[in-house]
Formats: C-alpha cells, sequence, structure tokens
C-alpha cells in the first residue's frame, strides 16, 4: 500500500473517531441539559408541595401561597422552564429523556393556560379546602421537635395556616366581586368542614406531652401558651372571619343551581378541565354522549344477571333487597376491612402472569380521617411516607348501614393491587428514571384514575369477580363511572339542574341518598371535569392494549404493555400513546 493511501486512511480513522467522541460528547450534553432542567423544576415542586416533602421526611418549613399574584408568578417561571425545554435539542437525547421534556412541558403548559381560569376554580369546597387542610394538619401533627429552632418554625407555620385562611376568603371576595360564587347547596357541606376545623383545633395544633418530651416544664409550658395565644388571636379570628363571611349578605347572592357554565369565562373553564383531567381532546357532549351510550348498556347488562339469579321485580327492588343483604351490610370497620383485605388475598397468586415487577412497599386499609367522613363519598389512597412505609387506603367507615360493600372488589383492586398502590410505587421505586418522573402522577388523573380503573377490570378479565353479585358489583362499579360522564358534562356545560342530575343518578346507579348528594356537588362545584378521567382513562388503556396486541400478534406479552404503561411514570394519556408506539415499534425491530 502506498504510503499517501495510508496516511489517507488514517485520517478517515482519526476522523471517523473524533466524529463519535463529539457525537457522544453532544449526545451527553444534552442529556445533562435535561438533568439540569429537571433538577431544577423538581426543586421547585417540591417547594411547594406539602406532600411531596412529608413523602420524603423533609421539614415543612412554609406552606404555599394560594393568591393570584403567586400564580402569576408561577406562570411566568413556566415561560421561563418552557423555553429551555424547548432550546434541547431533541435529536441528541434518548427516548426517556424525551418522555421527561414531554412530560414537564405539558404539566407547565398546563399551568400557563390555567391562569386565565384562577378565579372560576372554588378552593373552599370540602374536595379541595380539604384536601390542603388535611395535608396541614398533617404537618402539625406529625411535627417533630428536637430544640427551639423547631419551636419558631412551628410558631411561624402557625402563621402561615392563618395566612392560608385569610387568603381563602380573599379568593372567595374576589370570586364575589366577578360574579362566581358557591352555590347554595355546596353551603352546608362547606361550613360543616369549617366547624369541624373549628372545634378541633386545640387537638390539631397543641402537641401531646410526649412529643415535647425534649423540654424542660417551663420551656413546654411557655410554648404551649405561644401556641394558644397564636391560635386565639391569629387562626381563630381569620377561620371565623371565613365563616362570617360564608354567613353574610353573600348567601343571596349564591346561586341555587350548580355548574361551571353559569359564570362568567365558565364554558371556556370547563373545556379548560375537560383537557386538564381527560388529555382526550373530546368536547363536552362527545363525552356526554359516549356516557349516555354505556349507561344504557350497562342497564341491560345488569337486567341479565338479575334474570340469572331469577329476580324478576326490576333494579329498584333488587338494590333494596341488597341494602338489607348481611353480607353487603359490615356492622363496624374492622368487617370493612377484612373485606378488603379478602380480595386482596385472592388475586395475590396471579400478579406474577400480569406483571414481571411487584413494589416492594406493603399495602393495606385505614379508616378515613372522621372530620372528612360526611363530606367524602368513599376515600383515597394514601401513599407511603417516610413515617408510614405502608401504602393505604382511606376509606369511609361512617354510616355503614347505608354504605353496602356492593363493589367493594372493584374498588380494592382499583386503590391498592394491582390499582394505584402498584401504579404509583413501582414508579417510585424504579431508579432509571428521573425523581420528577416518580411524582408526575400527582398532576395526571387520566392516567392514574385511568389506571385504577382498568385495574378493577384486569381483575375481572382474570376471574376475581366470577360470581354472580361479584359480576353485578362489577356492572354496577362500571355504571357509576360512566353515570360520571353523563352528570358532570350535563351540569357544567349542558345546563342540567342538580336535581335532574341527582334523578339521573338515582335511576341507574347504586349510590346511597348520601352519596348522591355529594357526588354530583363533587362534580359540579368541588372538581369539574375530574370524574370524567376514570372511565374514559380506562377505555383509552384498554384500547392502547388491544392495539399493542393487534400489532404484536404473537409476539404480545400482557407483561410487557404493563411495563410500558408503568415503568416510565404517571404519563398524560397523550403521551403514553406515543411512547406506547414508540415500544411496538422498539420491539418488532428487535425480532
Amino acid at each position: 500500500m502506498p504510503q499517501e493511501s495510508h496516511l489517507l486512511n488514517k485520517k478517515k480513522i482519526i476522523l471517523f473517531f473524533c466524529f463519535i467522541i463529539w457525537s457522544c460528547s453532544n449526545t451527553n450534553n444534552s442529556a445533562n441539559e435535561v438533568k439540569a432542567i429537571a433538577d431544577e423544576l423538581y426543586e421547585i415542586m417540591l417547594e411547594d408541595d406539602i406532600g411531596l416533602k412529608m413523602k420524603f421526611g423533609l421539614q415543612v418549613t412554609k406552606f404555599p401561597d394560594m393568591d393570584y399574584e403567586t400564580a402569576s408568578l408561577k406562570v411566568e417561571q413556566s415561560k421561563t422552564f418552557i423555553k429551555k425545554i424547548d432550546a434541547v435539542d431533541r435529536r441528541k437525547i434518548s427516548h426517556t429523556d424525551d418522555l421527561t421534556l414531554s412530560m414537564m412541558c405539558q404539566y407547565l403548559q398546563t399551568r400557563v393556560d390555567g391562569l386565565p381560569h384562577y378565579w372560576n376554580g372554588f378552593s373552599i369546597t370540602p374536595y379541595m379546602f380539604g384536601s390542603q387542610g388535611r395535608s396541614m394538619q398533617q404537618v402539625f401533627l406529625t411535627y417533630q421537635f428536637d430544640d427551639q429552632d423547631d419551636q419558631d418554625i412551628y410558631l411561624s407555620l402557625i402563621d402561615e395556616y392563618a395566612d392560608h385562611l385569610n387568603q381563602q376568603l380573599e379568593k372567595l371576595k374576589g370570586q364575589d366581586d366577578r360574579g362566581i360564587r358557591l352555590p347554595k347547596p355546596e353551603l352546608p357541606l362547606a361550613m360543616s368542614l369549617l366547624d369541624q376545623y373549628k372545634s378541633g383545633m386545640d387537638a390539631t395544633f397543641i402537641p401531646i406531652e410526649n412529643r415535647l418530651s425534649f423540654f424542660d416544664d417551663n420551656v413546654r409550658d411557655d410554648f404551649t401558651s405561644s401556641i394558644k395565644k397564636k391560635l386565639d388571636f391569629e387562626v381563630l379570628p381569620a377561620l371565623q372571619e371565613l365563616i362570617d363571611f360564608l354567613n353574610s349578605d353573600y348567601q343571596m347572592r349564591m346561586p341555587d343551581n350548580v355548574g361551571a357554565y353559569q359564570y362568567p369565562g365558565g364554558e371556556d373553564y370547563y373545556n379548560y378541565m375537560i383537557e386538564y383531567h381527560t388529555n382526550s381532546g373530546l368536547t363536552a357532549k362527545e363525552i356526554h354522549g359516549i356516557g349516555l351510550k354505556r349507561v344504557e348498556e350497562l342497564y341491560e347488562e345488569m337486567a341479565q344477571i338479575r334474570g340469572q339469579l331469577g329476580f324478576e321485580k326490576g333494579q329498584q327492588a333488587f338494590h333494596e333487597k341488597l341494602m338489607s343483604d348481611p353480607y353487603f351490610i359490615a356492622k363496624t370497620p374492622a368487617e370493612v376491612e377484612e373485606r378488603y383485605m379478602d380480595y386482596m388475598d385472592r388475586i395475590e397468586p396471579h400478579i406474577s402472569r400480569l406483571f414481571r415487577n411487584q413494589p416492594e412497599a406493603p399495602y393495606g386499609v385505614r379508616r378515613l380521617d372522621e372530620a372528612l367522613e360526611g363530606a367524602m363519598t368513599f376515600g383515597y389512597y394514601q401513599v407511603p411516607t417516610a413515617g408510614n412505609e405502608r401504602g393505604e387506603y382511606n376509606y369511609n367507615g361512617s354510616d355503614l348501614k347505608n354504605r353496602p360493600m356492593v363493589w367493594s372488589g372493584p374498588l380494592i383492586y382499583h386503590e391498592l393491587a394491582p390499582g394505584h398502590h402498584f401504579q404509583i410505587n413501582l414508579n417510585t421505586e424504579n431508579e432509571s428514571v428521573h425523581k420528577i418522573r416518580k411524582d408526575m402522577w400527582l398532576f395526571n388523573a387520566s392516567i392514574t384514575e385511568g389506571w385504577g380503573n382498568y385495574a378493577a377490570f384486569l381483575a375481572e378479565e382474570i376471574g376475581m369477580l366470577d360470581k354472580p353479585l361479584d359480576q353485578y358489583g362489577w356492572l354496577v362499579f362500571q355504571m357509576f363511572f360512566y353515570n360520571r360522564l353523563v352528570l358532570d358534562t350535563g351540569m357544567n356545560a349542558l345546563g342540567w339542574s342538580l336535581e335532574e342530575a341527582r334523578e339521573f343518578m338515582r335511576k341507574y346507579t347504586f349510590a346511597t341518598e348520601t352519596e348522591i348528594q355529594t357526588e354530583t356537588l363533587r362534580y359540579s362545584v368541588d372538581m369539574p371535569g375530574q370524574a370524567l378521567a376514570y372511565a374514559l382513562g380506562m377505555d383509552r388503556l384498554i384500547l392502547m392494549r388491544n392495539n399493542m396486541e393487534k400489532q404484536l400478534g404473537d409476539q404480545f406479552d400482557i407483561r410487557d404493555f404493563h411495563d410500558a404503561v408503568l415503568k416510565e411514570g404517571a404519563m398524560p394519556l397523550n403521551i403514553l400513546e406515543d411512547h406506547i408506539q414508540w415500544f411496538i415499534t422498539n420491539k418488532e425491530n428487535n425480532k
């Protein structure tokens, strides 16, 4: 080989390796850029979210503000982050990093898009104020005291709690000025919650003696005295002012009916909430139509099972019979817990053929805070925290004779295994994704509640609800969520009255009168649009699974689908659909 040719080849080889090194360097730089943005945003999320701090056992030193000025500043902050995300060259990053950017961008854009609707959302309702208040109360009830600094922070948090109550009042007044007022039917529930907070103030804020064992008697007495002064001169007056406003001539301006449509900007607000909670691209009328169709189908399926059981007297008579059946009526909260855990024992042997991995965190059930039981229909899933490693379904243990456990199976599969507990903790325990992805579930009802309902569907599919009455319970469970599609859109967009909605619910669901009262207010006042995520989310997940099975054929493994859905974090469904297609293509290319 001539020397010139040899040298030329050598140069080509050197240039090739230089290109490789340059490409890797660029790729690494882009990956580092993604991580830097995600790290920065996560710190802000951590600062703003009490629940996140408590999850990691971090000290809470301040409560987030909820006023319009703070919301505006967060929007400007979000716009800055969006610009940083847009500047990243996505051609040079991994699929996982691309997902991180997409999820962050959608979260931030949602915040930006939400600012014009700030005044439309009520925050004094049981679900919203109750949730915020519950988080704050947990801070006080679990606060650890070691030295004088801890006392000072605790006292400053009481100041901030009083400020929070003042901000609630200012928002109510700001809404009032804009013609947006709490509907009259919601008032008794809001007042009841405030009264409960007022009566339980000492128990919430004044630590029991053994929590202050670090201090001598004089220090402990002085500290307790300081707390009582703040309660008497800051918290109690702020709470009373809020109560007084709701008891004032404000009531004369409150509308008799419910629903977002009746307020200035209400139609745009509701459209925003539909997309925020469902990521579906569907209109209120389209969702309403889906709900009506499915409700009628389920109504017929329920009639068929009643016929199989030899019961021909109609739905209402059958439901009355079930209401008096001792099998469905728990006498004590302990019986409720036993029933739920029996269903968990039933599915445990089947989990390994559905999932490659199970969360390490244990799970269980616990009764809901009794102060919240009067205004909440069911309960909620509580993630493991530094103080409690167990994921728990907090159930409503009140008025058990009117809370028949007809659908206890689907409900607990939705909440625990393979539902929320699996979804949240498999994600949390996955060290291969950025930490911000582990907590995005907090903002994505479409996937979280959609997965919960899909989990119940999965349990039924593999035979966990094979007894006729369990099958009936599964249909009742579905009916409840498809009913939401009709009522949520009906009351918020189509002009349905509260009584029309309640009458529809009485006809088609198994809900008790108490549940009907609280649920219809939840859809129309507390959280418009959120209840749509359950049925619509499940439907889209089933569709995604069917599409994967169709495209992969013999290659399809249900565990692959569950991995694709769960391992990368709680993605909005529009992003998840793209990820599922990427997963399918990747698997086909690696045959």
